[in-house]
């Protein structure tokens, strides 16, 4: 028997119970917090876990994040060293996200907020040819995700750069990497998009002083991780007109409490963490074929680098 341990938070247990039982047979399928014997499970399928949650697992073989991003794992200090873990490079998921950063960026860039008002007030008013906003698309962090991203939007007719932290070959899209090309990368970018992992070192990236940079008039949008923009700065400048709008999947804090500011900010759109939603059918082969690699003593598909925290 193959043990797992499901802990809620991306997609349907029991979903995915009836998608991982076709790709496994012999599986032993559990749902936190009725594990059995902990001393029995082999691993465990998250999206978050809370400090001291791998601890009580001592026979564990490896760990399978329910998402692409894997800080929810490292909420645990303790994560397990020296065991495989993997997360989820799932097309269909990125599909999702890139269609969600083209909505955003093209909702300002072709001035439906404008048009949404209008409509309001029974106004009919041509605003002529979307120039308020110049169509040069920035997206931080240019992994799987905001790779497809970019690419999506240099389809639809945008000049796309992409910031790394280390140079890399984007092809036909232009890169800038390192700290010391960030904040040029900024200054160019009046749609910046977020889609960075979330480490130590991304954490509050996005501030006053860094979201300063962008042209007057710039929209953020980020669908990454809550903790890389700091929500008081992004308001702020908002609020003093620096920036135009933001489009956010995800929030700090999350959820985002009812009363909170950003809610009933005419030009910001929430969306509650769902650009691109985890779907068992489409995600379960990879969780299973790295079961049977880990059980082979085969490297996983989709490795998470414990040392980089992504």
């Amino acid at each position: 028997m193959v043990s797992i341990v499901f802990k809620a938070g991306a997609g349907d247990a029991d979903d995915w119970q009836r998608q991982l039982s076709q790709r496994i047979p012999d599986l032993d399928w559990r749902v936190w917090p009725d594990v059995g014997d902990p001393a029995t499970v082999h691993f465990i399928l998250a999206f978050k876990v809370e400090r001291g949650f791998f601890a009580q697992f001592p026979n564990l073989k490896g760990i399978l994040a329910a998402g692409a991003g894997v800080d929810g794992l490292f909420a645990d200090p303790d994560l397990p060293r020296g065991l495989p873990i993997a997360r989820i490079v799932d097309p269909h998921m990125t599909q999702q996200m890139v269609q969600w950063a083209a909505y955003g960026v093209l909702h300002f860039f072709r001035r439906f907020d404008e048009y949404r008002a209008l409509q309001a007030k029974a106004e009919w008013q041509e605003l002529g040819s979307p120039t308020r906003h110049p169509n040069r698309v920035g997206v931080l962090g240019f992994g799987e995700i905001g790779g497809a991203i970019g690419r999506g939007l240099l389809g639809l007719g945008f000049f796309v750069q992409g910031w790394t932290m280390t140079p890399r070959d984007l092809g036909p899209i232009d890169n800038l990497a390192g700290l010391d090309h960030l904040d040029a990368f900024l200054a160019s970018s009046p749609f910046l998009i977020c889609s960075l992992p979330l480490t130590p070192a991304t954490r509050g990236l996005l501030n006053r002083e860094r979201l300063s940079k962008l042209p007057k008039g710039a929209v953020v949008l980020n669908l990454a991780r809550g903790g890389h923009v700091v929500t008081d700065d992004l308001l702020a400048l908002l609020e003093e007109g620096h920036l135009a709008g933001a489009v956010l999947d995800v929030t700090d804090p999350e959820p985002l409490p009812p009363q909170h500011r950003l809610w009933r900010h005419p030009n910001v759109i929430i969306t509650p963490h769902e650009s691109g939603l985890t779907t068992p059918e489409t995600a379960a082969d990879q969780i299973a074929a790295n079961v049977k690699r880990i059980l082979a003593g085969e490297p996983v598909q989709n490795p998470v680098d414990i040392t980089r925290g992504y």
